[in-house]
């Protein structure tokens, strides 16, 4: 599983820190679920990163064009914002 790790400062500006491909070496936690556990540890509680679908990183690893990664980025982060900034009804 891929993840996208970002920061959002008080303005609102994203800036992205990493990409991490959560999978054990030896091919256990194919989901990346350990990953995900730990980092909900952090300060922040896991708000700041988002796994990336499984269309959007068949699209990531087909494409040359910068452009194009960074729209299919700029994409999954922006959606998982809007689920995370969503107020409870």
């Amino acid at each position: 599983m891929l993840f996208i790790e970002y920061d959002v400062d008080a303005e609102g500006a994203i800036e992205v820190v990493a990409l991490i491909n959560a999978v054990e070496e030896d091919g256990a936690d194919p989901e990346g679920e350990a990953w995900l556990a730990w980092r909900r540890t952090h300060d922040d509680g896991g708000l700041g990163c988002a796994l990336v679908p499984a269309t959007d990183l068949a699209a990531m690893e087909a494409t040359e064009e910068p452009e194009e990664l960074r729209a299919i980025v700029e994409r999954v982060i922006l959606a998982d914002r809007a689920t995370k900034e969503q107020v409870p009804q």
